[in-house]
């Protein structure tokens, strides 16, 4: 919708970037991260379906975030 950042997905390896007007999809349980942000402000929609139970949600690192800090911090935007 706005602005520009990286994405991959299954490997670090495949960091690409992506702006307005793209379309990112992947299958449940695929390891992927946003790594960059490299015009800002970033807005994206994003949608999971059928609709994700927020248990789960698994980060990478788990001291970064945690699924509740995570819904409750996004829910709004």
């Amino acid at each position: 919708m706005a602005g520009r950042g990286t994405f991959w997905m299954g490997d670090a390896g495949t960091e690409a970037e992506f702006g307005p007007g793209e379309l990112l999809f992947f299958e449940k349980g695929t390891v992927h991260a946003l790594p960059q942000i490299l015009a800002e402000p970033l807005v994206f929609l994003t949608v999971d379906t059928p609709r994700r139970d927020p248990a789960d949600i698994v980060f990478a690192n788990p001291e970064d975030e945690s699924p509740a800090t995570f819904m409750a911090r996004n829910a709004s935007s």
